[in-house]
């Protein structure tokens, strides 16, 4: 998986939650102090990205964030509601089929001023995914320059994925069409 597949996939899971109204990637302060800003909010941030050929592990901090009441009385149901809910995501994301995060995880709590006053908490994960391109998939490259069986390779692969993953169908299916003009369904 992508960058943006991962992202993607994990803002999709967090607004699954019922504490979450808003999900943000990039810099928590920058995204935090917008006045459009609902809370329950969760943050994604990428802090680095290590490719071994076959899997690519991205190091991410979520967090979990909320407006703290002015007498501070919420302070610990925001941090339970935060991390739970990053518990619930990082649970819902080991269930993916090409995810997988393992270790320990560890909620910090926080308290800190951004356009409000916020509490909550944040965690680092190591998520581990199938590499966009491996090393085997290099290995088992093999270059077809007849127009015919290059047309009949992409009507199987878009056969065989049609159910399974839809962004690679319909990739393979633009595929097919720039190479001999022919529309697959």
């Amino acid at each position: 998986m992508n960058v943006n597949e991962v992202i993607n996939k994990i803002k999709e899971v967090a607004l699954s939650q019922q504490t979450v109204k808003s999900v943000f990637d990039g810099d928590v302060y920058t995204n935090w102090n917008s006045a459009e800003i609902k809370f329950g909010s969760v943050n994604i941030g990428i802090q680095n990205i290590i490719n071994n050929g076959y899997n690519t592990t991205y190091s991410l901090v979520l967090y979990y964030g909320d407006r703290l009441l002015q007498d501070g009385k919420n302070v610990n149901s925001i941090y339970t509601d935060g991390s739970n809910t990053l518990q619930s995501i990082i649970n819902i994301l080991n269930t993916i089929e090409m995810i997988d995060i393992e270790g320990e995880v560890t909620y910090t709590p926080f308290q800190q001023q951004f356009m409000d006053f916020l509490a909550g908490v944040y965690c680092q994960v190591e998520l581990t995914t199938d590499s966009a391109i491996g090393l085997c998939d290099l290995d088992s490259y093999v270059f077809v320059d007849d127009k015919e069986e290059l047309t009949e390779r992409l009507i199987e692969q878009i056969n065989e994925y049609k159910t399974k993953d839809e962004d690679l169908t319909l990739l393979l299916q633009e595929m097919l069409y720039k190479i001999n003009g022919e529309i697959i369904k």
